[in-house]
């Protein structure tokens, strides 16, 4: 399973800079892993060309990928930082990852949490790195990383600035509705979706929601949800060591035949002979 998605879990030094430190005020750097961070106390700020913003205990903040920022602790901080790779993560975390970051990609995002809701994602950044520090991972460190993962998530957007909840499209939309209904896909494509079920939840008749869908997308929804359960297999394979007709089946697949013969479709190899690959490629 190797690191699964995480790359580095990273705790803040206690200290503050000293103005008087000059260009080492801010610590302007860029990394191809999308981070998130929680500020557990303290104050400091962060920066990108034309964007500042203050955080304090309680924030949870996400920067995206190859975006150059700055930060500077004004007041003794402490805090956590995960750096992950978001093309690599559970699929429901992928979603709520390129949600966040879509109306606004090349910002740095800061929802604000308090009482339980803060130690509620402390205990989730503890959990995810106990289970990511581990020499031996077990059966079910996957699982354990996907959960507390997917709650910090979850917390991020529960809790966004009213600001931020402003900036989205009005309720409606066509676009609106493409993604709700993504974001039920990538909350239950393992189970016995059905395209039928979706558009009626947006009262559409199938046929314009089908049109809908594939014109804002790309592809048809039947075609977006096996792509999605073949990526989702594809990053189990990859991360952990369950068999393989389990995947099959935890990704949505009824039958194991039509599994693998659309595993081979996609990616050129069988299940087990991806894997082997990813094994040899790593070690």
């Amino acid at each position: 399973m190797g690191r699964a998605f995480v790359e580095q879990i990273e705790h803040f030094a206690p200290h503050v800079f000293q103005a008087l430190e000059g260009e080492g005020l801010y610590r302007s750097h860029s990394h191809e892993s999308d981070e998130l961070t929680l500020i557990l106390d303290g104050e400091g700020s962060y920066m990108t060309q034309g964007h500042n913003i203050l955080v304090a205990r309680g924030d949870l903040i996400l920067i995206p990928a190859n975006l150059f920022h700055g930060f500077v602790c004004l007041k003794a901080w402490k805090g956590i930082s995960v750096h992950f790779f978001k093309h690599e993560v559970p699929s429901y975390c992928q979603y709520l990852v390129g949600n966040a970051f879509q109306q606004n990609p090349d910002h740095i995002l800061v929802s604000r949490l308090s009482g339980w809701q803060l130690d509620k994602a402390e205990l989730a950044l503890r959990q995810l790195e106990e289970e990511w520090s581990r020499r031996e991972h077990g059966e079910l460190s996957y699982d354990l990383m996907r959960n507390a993962f997917e709650s910090l998530l979850l917390s991020y957007h529960v809790n966004a600035s009213e600001a931020m909840k402003a900036s989205r499209i009005e309720q409606g939309s066509d676009n609106q509705i493409i993604q709700e209904a993504l974001k039920v896909i990538h909350a239950s494509y393992q189970t016995a979706l059905k395209i039928s079920d979706l558009a009626a939840r947006y009262f559409l008749s199938e046929s314009i929601f089908r049109k809908k869908f594939t014109e804002m997308v790309g592809i048809s929804p039947k075609q977006y949800i096996i792509s999605l359960r073949l990526n989702e297999a594809k990053r189990l394979l990859q991360q952990t060591l369950k068999p393989i007709e389990w995947i099959s089946s935890e990704v949505g697949f009824t039958s194991s035949s039509r599994f693998h013969e659309l595993f081979v479709k996609h990616f050129g190899k069988t299940p087990l002979e991806w894997r082997k690959r990813e094994e040899t490629s790593s070690n």
